[in-house]
C-alpha cells in the first residue's frame, strides 16, 4: 500500500492536503485555545448564577448583565461580607433607579461555605477574562500584516473584530487554495449532505469538516439572521418557515461562508443586493396559500373580485344585535 500511495503522488494523482503556514498553524492553536478558555469563563458564571439562586440571591432579575462593572462590585461586595447599604451605595448612577429593588434583592446573606465557593469562582473569573484579553493582543500582532483582510471580513454582517481573526486563522492567508466556494464550504463542514443511491435522497446531514470554522460562522449567522435591511435576514426568515430554525441557521451560515470567499477572493467590501427573500417566498407560495383558503372555506370573493375573509358567524350575530 505504501509503494501504491508513493506512486501516486509521484505522477500528481492524489490532491494535497491544506497546510497552512508555520505562524498561521501558531496562531490557529492560540484561537482555539482562547474558544476554549470562554466556554470555562462561561461554566464558570452559571455556576455563580447557581449558588446565587440556590441561597435566595436574585440580583440576576435586577440588573440585566450580573458580570458587568456593577455586578461584580455586588459580588465582590457579599464575598468581603459588607453591609448592603454600603454595597448598594458604591454603585454607579445608571443604577440609581434600582437601588430599592437591588437592596430587597440582597436582603438574604450568603452562607459562609457558598462565600467562599463564590470568591474562588469569582477569581477563576477574572483570571480567565485577563487570559481572553492578552489572547486578544497576541492575535491582534499576529495579524498585523493582515489588516485590510480583516477589515474587509467586518463589513459582512454579523462578523465582528473577534469572528473576523478566527474565521482568518482557520482559512489561512490564501483562500484561493480551495479553488472555489463550493470546495470551502465542503471544507468547513456547512454544505449540505450528499447521501443519494438509486435515485432516492436518504440523508441531508451536513458532512464533517473544520468544527472550530463551523462553530464561528454559526455564531456570526445568528448575528446576520438578526440584522435589518440585510439580504441573510430575510434568507433566514424565509427558510426557517419550511426547515426550522437549527437548520435555516446552517443555511445561513453556508451562504455567510460563501460571501467571505468572494469578498477575499476579490478583495473589495460587502455590499448587499437588493433581493428580498421574503417577498419572493410570499411571490412562491401565494397561489398554494390561496388554494388552501379557497379549500376551508375562509376567503369569499365579493362582485369586484376582491377576495376577503370570511367572518366568524358568531361575530355576526353580535354585530346585528
Amino acid at each position: 500500500d505504501s509503494m501504491w500511495l508513493a506512486r501516486i503522488c509521484q505522477f500528481g494523482l492524489a490532491a494535497p492536503s491544506l497546510v497552512l503556514p508555520r505562524e498561521f498553524r501558531r496562531l490557529r492553536v492560540l484561537s482555539r485555545h482562547r474558544r476554549r478558555m470562554i466556554d470555562d469563563c462561561a461554566r464558570v458564571r452559571n455556576r455563580i448564577h447557581k449558588i446565587l439562586d440556590r441561597d435566595g440571591v436574585r440580583i440576576g432579575g435586577v440588573l440585566s448583565d450580573v458580570f458587568g462593572v456593577n455586578g461584580l462590585r455586588i459580588l465582590r461586595g457579599m464575598v468581603d461580607e459588607e453591609p448592603r447599604e454600603e454595597i448598594v451605595a458604591s454603585l454607579s448612577r445608571h443604577v440609581a433607579a434600582k437601588r430599592d429593588t437591588l437592596e430587597e434583592a440582597l436582603a438574604y446573606d450568603l452562607d459562609p461555605y457558598s462565600r467562599q465557593i463564590l470568591g474562588d469562582l469569582l477569581d477563576c473569573h477574572d483570571h480567565a477574562s485577563q487570559k481572553i484579553v492578552r489572547y486578544d493582543r497576541l492575535i491582534r500582532e499576529g495579524l498585523e500584516d493582515f489588516e485590510k483582510q480583516l477589515l474587509l471580513l467586518q463589513t459582512i454582517p454579523g462578523i465582528d473584530r473577534e469572528s473576523a481573526c478566527a474565521i482568518l486563522i482557520e482559512l489561512g492567508p490564501d483562500i484561493g487554495v480551495f479553488g472555489s466556494a463550493i470546495r470551502c464550504a465542503a471544507w468547513a463542514g456547512v454544505c449540505p449532505g450528499n447521501d443519494k443511491s438509486a435515485g432516492k435522497r436518504r440523508s441531508g446531514r451536513s458532512r464533517r469538516g473544520n468544527p472550530t470554522l463551523r462553530k464561528v460562522l454559526i455564531e456570526c449567522a445568528h448575528g446576520a439572521a438578526r440584522t435589518d435591511n440585510c439580504q441573510f435576514q430575510g434568507y433566514h426568515k424565509a427558510l426557517r418557515i419550511r426547515r426550522g430554525y437549527k437548520r435555516a441557521i446552517v443555511a445561513t451560515a453556508h451562504k455567510l461562508l460563501r460571501v467571505v470567499y468572494s469578498v477575499l477572493r476579490t478583495g473589495k467590501p460587502y455590499q448587499d443586493p437588493e433581493t428580498d427573500y421574503e417577498a419572493m417566498m410570499v411571490r412562491r407560495n401565494a397561489p398554494r396559500w390561496i388554494r388552501m383558503l379557497r379549500m376551508y372555506n375562509i376567503v369569499e370573493q365579493d362582485d369586484e373580485g376582491c377576495m376577503r375573509i370570511k367572518q366568524p358567524r358568531r361575530a355576526r350575530t353580535l354585530r346585528a344585535a
